[in-house]
């Protein structure tokens, strides 16, 4: 079994304009929103053993506040300058080429490409992962190079507004 988590960043700060993209820092309510996902995960799923992050500030900040919810080690986290703003295809050639001792792996990254991946899994259309949203897949296949739509057994798609709501 391979397990994906793709994860949008949490909230950003869009407060001061003079910052170059890659350098907005998460605002107080992302800060927040992945506490409270990384709290949901550990509970609800087992944690992923490796998280390929973005470089941008904003989702290596809500990698690192996953991590420390999950209660794991920040050793899990790998920085990949590829995934800042990529699309689909390149995302999913990242996943592909994941070591397959690896079972449980979670990506952090951005719009679209973080939406448009989950939709080429998906039955139903979703326009938009929310900040601090995650889709979860279960594929039955010991190769990530192997994972598509027709071995896909399960799939979720958390986010806090959706969770808060249930409470």
């Amino acid at each position: 079994m391979k397990e994906l988590f793709l994860v949008r960043h949490a909230k950003s700060d869009w407060g001061n304009m003079d910052l170059k993209d890659i350098d907005r820092p998460l605002k107080d309510r992302g800060i927040r929103d992945a506490l409270f996902m990384g709290e949901f995960i550990s509970k609800n799923f087992e944690i992923p053993e490796m998280v390929l992050t973005s470089p941008a500030c904003r989702a290596f900040h809500t990698s690192a506040l996953l991590v420390r919810a999950m209660k794991t080690s920040y050793r899990m986290i790998t920085v990949d300058e590829n995934i800042y703003l990529v699309s689909f295809n390149e995302l999913f050639s990242m996943i592909k080429d994941t070591d397959n001792r690896i079972s449980r792996l979670m990506l952090v990254g951005h719009n679209p490409g973080i939406t448009d991946l989950a939709n080429y899994f998906m039955e139903e259309f979703i326009h938009n992962i929310p900040t601090s949203g995650f889709a979860y897949f279960c594929f039955d296949t010991e190769k990530w190079q192997q994972i598509a739509v027709s071995n896909l057994i399960k799939h979720e798609l958390h986010y806090p507004k959706e969770l808060l709501k249930n409470m």
